[in-house]
């Protein structure tokens, strides 16, 4: 079963997702709070291959900066 967090600020995160560059996207996760991260981590965890590799670091390194360590 399927429980990912759906809204508009976490789709533009997908690999469907065209409207921004990967760095444009990881400049804008990187102003999240970290209740938005840990829903977009917990999507990520759900249906990785939704997302690229580059967008599922750059989530963990913004949790990191946070003092959030992910293992």
């Amino acid at each position: 079963m399927i429980y990912m967090t759906y809204s508009s600020e976490l789709n533009l995160f997908l690999k469907s997702y065209q409207g921004l560059s990967n760095k444009g996207k990881i400049e804008r996760m990187k102003q999240y709070p970290t209740g938005d991260l840990m829903a977009l981590l917990r999507n990520i965890e759900e249906e990785p291959s939704w997302y690229e590799e580059e967008i599922i670091k750059s989530v963990y390194e913004c949790l990191f900066d946070k003092g959030i360590m992910c293992i």
